[in-house]
């Protein structure tokens, strides 16, 4: 009589498939990820730049801080390898479109110009007796 039980077998079938699967599943990403572009290191010099500048979101502010600690790199970020961070999804979230346009070589759009509360005309003149 055999170890092998037809519980083990109807397990062993189970992991084989699930090896065949995960294969598949590789080859497929491995495929999609080939048609897409690396990112150059002309690229990533212009995200690093556009990163740390103030026009860069909070989040993404943050991932370059992250990625200068050595958690990281950039390369891993722009082609998707780091996509299961919340920190990539959330940098990536706010400022996807300057992202593309940087990896395009193109500028990205500058930030919107918020209007001071002063600049409504309604200007508030604080005096001694208001402390």
């Amino acid at each position: 009589m055999s170890w092998r039980t037809a519980e083990v077998l109807a397990a062993e079938d189970v992991l084989a498939r699930s090896i065949a699967e995960a294969d598949r599943s590789m080859r497929q990403a491995e495929k999609l990820r080939a048609q897409g572009r690396e990112p150059s290191a002309d690229d990533i010099r212009r995200v690093i730049a556009f990163a740390r500048s103030p026009a860069a979101s909070m989040a993404l502010q943050a991932l370059q801080r992250r990625i200068s600690g050595g958690h990281l790199s950039w390369r891993q970020v722009l082609s998707g390898e780091a996509g299961h961070d919340p920190g990539v999804r959330a940098a990536l979230d706010a400022d996807r479109e300057n992202l593309a346009a940087l990896c395009r070589g193109e500028t990205p759009k500058p930030p919107p110009v918020r209007r001071r509360d002063d600049e409504d005309g309604d200007h508030v003149a604080i005096t001694e007796d208001a402390w």
